[in-house]
């Protein structure tokens, strides 16, 4: 693929931070670089090939990343921080083998905010929480005689979706292994091998869960089955739209079978919404009801008895009526 030309602002950055970044480099070609490996239906990215370790000695660490500067490779780091957070030109700091990258923020992201405006909530949001996240980059600029090196993320992105967007090796059906860059109260964002994408709390689990954050962090891997892609033909950027619960069978199923009709069972509300109560069954079950004969409406986190009345084996729920609070949520007492 062609060498991208850095765009003017791009190189402004460049330039103003590596005038700032005080450490020498050497130019040697880089040893090694991260694999792709494919195993039946999941297509996952091996990031463990790097070619140096946190151990190695600056030079050596220095000279590979300068080979890859040359090469215009994909490496990957840890999001470690963002400076300058609340102005219009953020900066990430990526560690790479404890090595200090930085990527200005508007190569972060595909999408950015108009130049010279202050920054919007919503990047904000998603600067604090890709914070501690795995991510993709490449060096667009090395200072030779400083340890002090820039690199761009969307550059990465680009390149991982002309490798496999464009060639359509992601396509619906296939499973794929996601970073998690981000997480909220009710839903994840992850990359997919070049497209940020979320994937909302009803597409992340069979099992019902109160909050996110109680299953998921930005450290983390998920496998999802890709149900869409799509192109913007305008402007030539992907799309995809990913479930995890879709990458695997639905392991309630077997408990979904034991219940008896008639009979209570143990539970914690994991929501309310519109009055229909969301019970996740201590036998491991989800439950669901607007019935309830309590003198109260049951709570979010409330410990409660439900009793079933039926079971939908198809749509993996059981229903029925909450006949008591057990224990109230401490919030709500």
């Amino acid at each position: 693929m062609p060498r991208k030309k850095i765009e003017p602002e791009l190189e402004a950055a460049v330039e103003q931070k590596l005038v700032e970044e005080k450490e020498p480099v050497e130019l040697t070609p880089k040893r090694s670089h991260p694999q792709t490996r494919s195993s039946d239906d999941i297509l996952t990215i091996n990031d463990q090939e790097r070619g140096i370790t946190p151990t190695d000695s600056d030079d050596v660490k220095w000279n590979y990343i300068s080979g890859a500067y040359a090469k215009k490779e994909i490496l990957t780091g840890i999001v470690s921080g963002i400076e300058s957070p609340d102005t219009a030109n953020p900066v990430c700091v990526v560690d790479f083998e404890g090595i200090r990258i930085l990527v200005p923020g508007r190569e972060m992201f595909m999408d950015d905010w108009p130049v010279n405006e202050k920054m919007p909530r919503e990047f904000f949001m998603r600067f604090n929480r890709i914070l501690g996240a795995t991510v993709d980059f490449i060096i667009v600029g090395v200072d030779s005689r400083n340890h002090a090196a820039v690199a761009s993320r969307k550059m990465a992105l680009e390149q991982r979706q002309a490798k496999y967007y464009a060639t359509g090796r992601v396509k619906p059906g296939i499973r794929v292994a996601c970073r998690i860059i981000g997480v909220g109260n009710n839903r994840i964002t992850v990359e997919a091998v070049g497209v940020d994408t979320t994937i909302y709390a009803s597409a992340l689990s069979w099992e019902w869960f109160p909050d996110v954050t109680d299953l998921y962090s930005t450290e983390d891997l998920v496998v999802a089955r890709v149900l869409a892609v799509v192109k913007d033909e305008k402007t030539g950027a992907y799309s995809v739209r990913l479930s995890v619960k879709d990458a695997t069978e639905n392991p309630d199923l077997p408990n979904l079978r034991k219940l008896v009709p008639g009979s209570n069972y143990y539970g914690v509300v994991t929501g309310v919404r519109d009055q229909l109560i969301f019970v996740r069954l201590q036998m491991g079950v989800n439950a669901k009801t607007k019935l309830f004969h309590t003198k109260q409406m049951p709570s979010k986190l409330d410990t409660v008895s439900f009793q079933v009345r039926d079971v939908d084996l198809e749509s993996g729920v059981a229903f029925g009526l909450i006949t008591r609070i057990i224990r109230r949520h401490a919030r709500t007492r």
